[in-house]
């Protein structure tokens, strides 16, 4: 309770004071925010009940994507920001359970393309499930139109980053 002698607020009401000032000068950054914060723990826990850390999941979404004709692990790096040593660690963790392998070209010893086996397949497919759901969450209550337009809006919101 503020002391009404001198007006001074009490630390819990000083913080909610500047958490509203923020709020109300960062509200893009906000909402982004909670949007995320939100969103992540359905796709965790998931991904947590199959054994794999976030960025493992992301890792192998990613990997998957160029499935046909492999990636490199620098490739890896920096599209998840990340050292070498960071990506060869996960990888190594990822080919333990099974689901990644990592092939050595002919001709080309440092070049390591690697590649989701089949027997993480179904995890691939689980991962297309809970992001459907996570998406069928966000855009709830939207009309086809204002979903098209939220998807317009936060396509010109990543290009601007």
């Amino acid at each position: 309770m503020p002391d009404k002698r001198n007006n001074e607020a009490t630390p819990n009401e000083a913080f909610q004071e500047v958490d509203e000032r923020q709020r109300a000068a960062t509200p893009y950054s906000n909402l982004f925010r909670d949007i995320a914060i939100r969103m992540k723990p359905s796709a965790d826990n998931r991904l947590s009940e199959l054994g794999l850390s976030p960025q493992q999941g992301q890792m192998l979404g990613y990997i998957y994507m160029f499935q046909e004709r492999g990636i490199i692990q620098n490739d890896l790096a920096k599209r998840f920001s990340r050292t070498n040593a960071s990506i060869t660690s996960m990888l190594q963790g990822l080919e333990k359970k099974g689901y990644v392998k990592r092939v050595v070209p002919e001709g080309n010893e440092r070049k390591k393309m690697v590649y989701v086996t089949e027997q993480a397949a179904p995890l691939i497919a689980e991962f297309d499930n809970v992001f459907l759901e996570l998406e069928h969450r966000v855009t709830a209550g939207l009309t086809p139109e204002e979903a098209d337009t939220l998807l317009r809006l936060l396509e010109k919101v990543r290009d601007n980053l």
